[in-house]
């Protein structure tokens, strides 16, 4: 199914759900799941490489949702991937939303469950372990995307000398904007690109 198609094909799921519009939250929702790839901007910039993101909800069930696996390749190396998580979604109340992030004690045993849920069926939320300073604050944007990132300097890292880091990211229905940088105590950017964020389109 091609990406807008896909796209209104669950808002309507949703519509059909409430019988109403989606929420806020909803359209977060729909605008990051599925499959993205930065391949068409590692085309164009060697300080770039082809990455694979696939996102897809779990725990539909639960009341406290909703729920997305995130799982992160190389494009030559997709049974490998680097990044695994578990997102959250949350409304606040100063109308902004958040993706509390989470890791996985056992990330290979989830590889590949953004397609074979069944991997994940013995894993509930007492089992993750939080990303103290993770969290992903965003916010609506007039133009119908959501803007934000992680606030303040609370999420560690020790990578290449950092003392913490910072994502940026821009998500609207067909592309994913993310900007991660590492940062050492005097505030001076050690890893993470100085070119911009990967932008991954939506393939699925």
């Amino acid at each position: 199914m091609r990406p807008a198609l896909t796209f209104i094909a669950c808002l309507l799921l949703f519509t059909s759900r409430g019988l109403a519009e989606p929420s806020t939250l909803e359209h977060l929702t729909v605008f990051l799941t599925g499959s993205f790839s930065s391949a068409d901007q590692a085309r164009g910039d060697q300080n770039f490489r082809a990455t694979a993101l696939h996102i897809a909800p779990i725990w539909t069930d639960r009341p406290d949702g909703p729920w997305l696996y995130l799982e992160q390749a190389l494009a030559d190396a997709p049974a490998h991937p680097y990044r695994q998580l578990i997102y959250q979604l949350a409304a606040r109340s100063d109308d902004t939303l958040e993706a509390r992030v989470f890791e996985l004690t056992d990330p290979v045993a989830a590889t590949g469950a953004w397609k074979d849920p069944t991997l994940l069926i013995k894993l509930t939320p007492d089992k993750l372990v939080t990303r103290e300073g993770g969290t992903l604050v965003l916010r609506l944007q007039p133009g119908g995307t959501f803007k934000g990132g992680t606030e303040g300097t609370g999420c560690a890292s020790t990578l290449r000398g950092a003392s913490y880091s910072t994502i940026e990211t821009v998500i609207s229905n067909l592309q994913i904007v993310t900007w991660e940088r590492g940062f050492n105590p005097a505030g001076t950017q050690v890893w993470g690109s100085i070119h911009g964020g990967y932008v991954f389109k939506r393939v699925e």
